[in-house]
């Protein structure tokens, strides 16, 4: 694998000490810690660059990420959340929120977006490490008129700002010959502070194919570096973020379209570096600016040769101010946003009788946007709106309007439009023989209406949540065009829909926390069809336990109901149905003196076959045993 991108990008990173890309902190959602009534407000960084929110998000902290063998499993018991893999881990892998497609759901790292535009616009979780992140918050709901033209079904936020000096470092050994290693460096002095989190994974992996005995093997490097100073009244600080990754998997040849052994690989780099300055001298008004730059590289291998390569770039300059006045518990708000945006793509491979896949595509974006919001001692009232100027489709206007009580029994509603454009792979990918690029296709346009009740306790919640979007001009990719004889995208007529209801609860007591949710999706297409890939039912429920002499303990359960797919090999493709399945999660901690801590972690307990892709296996049980020392 090539390492050029890592000392590259860090050079830049230790030379451009500007800037935290997040605007706002965040505090501990009540649903994490049960505290939510002695709340008066939640400063949630997904939902409002403002902090106040009239709208919770899902919280999940540094410590249960530090209770999961794989990263994409601390994701598995989001709200409304369905997973899809590509038989084994590592490999590409899709989050859908409440029945929407990957690309609708904005993934952020310290405030700025990761989404792949080289990789349909979605962020492929089979990448992800936990390197650096001390903190996930996820909020569902359209946030385009917040965060732009990717977040048209939520955002799911990383953060990678310390908080606390010291360090760590772990190795883990575990089922399939798995490998994993981290090291976590955090300084701070008197003006500053500076992390380093690098992580290591590399596994032989399990059988992506039904039939054979050839493992799907997959290793997966990340480094994280954060600066930060106090400069005067300014807040400044770095990150960089660096991906080097690779994963095995096997062909789908025909006439049936599933898995086979062979020798195929996707090898993956990804890099983010992101600065910005934010002023603090001012009581009322924060001004701040960010800068970021995000490039990713993917490559295909068969049998050794290099096939097609991809490439993709997103560069962002967005400069905001927050005025804000406060009048004890009662206050008015306003965020102004103003961002230029950049993405390109590139594409090379062996021209075929089909066509040429070499080619370079780009895209512009300018981007204003406001929000107001009002708080009272009772009440909280949020209305926001954006608009984009795109050099490929036409202007585009979000907006959304949501109103919260406060207090213990808490109501709240909201109303939103928001906008997904097409990918790049979506207007001009080529794959041979496969999938050929329209570029043609308009934006997709959703209205989103929410509504819910909530009742806190000191140590508790339980909130119910009734959800309905109606898609316009939906994009099909999986449209099969006789003329060219192959696959390609479309928009569908008439309106797509996702509607639902949602259940959520959380208690703790002083050594127990106990959280779950059910989630009903009914996601349609224009004419009525079953979305792919969207389980109706998901459920999950997790307990953690600190119990005494250092022992501690928790189980995961997560419930996804059958799905909808399709077998390509049959003419034309037929719809088949997935079964549901029940994956279970335990992990069991012992820290046998004050610096060390050993924890043992079993994935998928009941060893159930957790197919979410036709065709394709699931990976069994596996075990993995980590020691970790303080530093």
């Amino acid at each position: 694998m090539r390492r050029r991108l890592l000392p590259a990008h860090a050079g830049i990173a230790l030379a451009a000490v500007l800037g935290v890309g997040a605007p706002a902190a965040a505090e501990t959602s009540g649903e994490v810690e049960g505290r939510a009534e002695d709340q008066i407000e939640e400063v949630l960084v997904s939902v409002s660059r403002l902090g106040v929110a009239d709208q919770r998000a899902f919280v999940v902290e540094e410590d249960e990420l530090a209770a999961v063998g794989y990263a994409v499993e601390a994701l598995r018991g989001l709200p409304g959340v369905a997973l899809a893999n590509a038989g084994s881990r590592g490999a590409l892998t899709q989050l859908r929120v409440r029945g929407a497609e990957a690309n609708h759901l904005l993934v952020l790292v310290d405030g700025v977006p990761v989404n792949d535009p080289a990789a349909g616009s979605a962020f492929n979780f089979g990448l992800l490490d936990l390197a650096g992140i001390r903190r996930v918050e996820f909020a569902a709901g359209p946030r385009s008129a917040i965060w732009g033209a990717e977040a048209l079904a939520g955002v799911l936020y990383l953060e990678t700002t310390p908080q606390r000096p010291g360090g760590s470092l772990a190795l883990a050994v575990g089922s399939n010959d798995t490998v994993d290693a981290d090291l976590q460096l955090r300084r701070f002095g008197r003006r500053g502070h500076a992390a380093l989190a690098v992580g290591s994974m590399a596994s032989a992996g399990t059988n992506a194919a039904r039939e054979g005995g050839e493992a799907d093997g997959f290793a997966n490097r990340t480094a994280n570096l954060h600066l930060g100073a106090e400069v005067g009244n300014w807040s400044l600080a770095a990150s960089h973020r660096w991906t080097d990754a690779l994963a095995d998997f096997d062909p789908t040849p025909p006439p049936r379209y599933v898995p086979q052994d062979g020798d195929r690989r996707t090898e993956d780099r990804q890099g983010l570096l992101l600065a910005s300055a934010r002023y603090l001298g001012h009581e009322h008004v924060t001004p701040w600016l960010t800068l970021a730059s995000q490039r990713t590289a993917m490559r295909h291998l068969a049998n050794g040769a290099v096939g097609n390569t991809y490439a993709g770039r997103r560069d962002t300059v967005r400069a905001a101010v927050n005025v804000v006045w406060d009048e004890r518990r009662a206050g008015h708000g306003v965020n102004l946003v103003v961002d230029a945006e950049r993405e390109g793509f590139a594409q090379t491979g062996a021209p075929s009788p089909f066509g040429d896949p070499n080619q370079r595509q780009r895209m512009t974006t300018l981007g204003f946007g406001g929000e107001y919001q009002r708080r009272s001692r009772r009440l909280v009232f949020s209305v926001s709106a954006r608009h984009d100027w795109n050099d490929a489709f036409r202007d585009a206007l979000a907006w959304r309007l949501g109103v919260s009580s406060l207090g213990r029994l808490r109501l709240f509603a909201s109303v939103g439009r928001g906008v997904a454009n097409p990918t790049f792979v979506e207007r001009f990918g080529h794959a041979p023989d496969t999938f050929l690029g329209n570029p043609r296709l308009r934006p997709e346009q959703g209205r989103s209406l929410e509504a819910g009740v909530e009742r806190r306790w000191q140590r508790g919640s339980l909130a119910a949540v009734a959800f309905d979007t109606q898609l316009r001009d939906e994009i099909d990719g999986f449209a099969f065009a006789a003329e060219h004889g192959a696959f390609t995208a479309r928009n569908r007529p008439g309106k797509s829909s996702r509607r639902g209801a949602e259940l959520r609860f959380a208690a703790a007591s002083a050594r127990l926390r106990v959280r779950g949710s059910y989630t009903y999706v009914d996601a349609t297409t224009g004419d009525g069809g079953r979305e792919l890939r969207r389980p109706r039912h998901l459920a999950s429920l997790a307990l953690r336990a600190q119990l005494a002499s250092g022992w501690s303990w928790g189980l995961a359960l997560a419930h996804a109901g059958s799905s909808a797919d399709l077998d390509f090999g049959a003419t034309p493709a037929r719809e088949v149905i997935l079964g549901g399945f029940r994956l279970l999660r335990a992990d069991l901690g012992y820290a046998p003196a004050p610096k060390w801590r050993l924890r043992l972690i079993l994935d998928n307990v009941l060893d159930a076959d957790a197919t979410t892709i036709h065709g394709y296996a699931s990976p069994g049980r596996s075990a993995l045993v980590r020691a970790e020392l303080r530093l």
